[in-house]
């Protein structure tokens, strides 16, 4: 039997929300390679369909009110149903990316 030690406190995956001022269009990937990066940083959102986990998606993401996106890959680790409210929550991590283009997304959320 093989038990694993940690000498150090593992740290939760960090979600940013998406607020409902954006528009998240999503693109669901068939051929992709499942043993590229995937960061322990993402984001989540509510969606009206539930998507399969663990499912590569490429999310365009824009603000209602302007012109323009941000477009990134994701890997879907979590849907769940929101009580009550007809949503599913979906937690997603970055995926196939790096520290810049992860940064450049999230700065993009947090602007507005």
């Amino acid at each position: 039997m093989f038990v694993a030690v940690y000498t150090k406190t593992m740290k939760p995956n960090h979600y940013t929300e998406i607020p409902a001022t954006f528009e998240v269009q999503l693109e669901q990937l068939k051929d992709y390679d499942s043993k590229k990066h995937i960061s322990a940083r993402g984001i989540q959102f509510f969606h009206p369909y539930d998507i399969e986990v663990p499912s590569i998606l490429k999310i365009s993401l824009k603000m209602i009110s302007m012109t323009g996106s941000i477009d990134f890959l994701v890997k879907t680790l979590k849907s769940e149903k929101v009580d009550k409210e007809g949503l599913y929550e979906i937690h997603c991590n970055f995926y196939d990316t790096n520290a810049e283009k992860e940064d450049e997304v999230l700065e993009f959320i947090k602007s507005f």
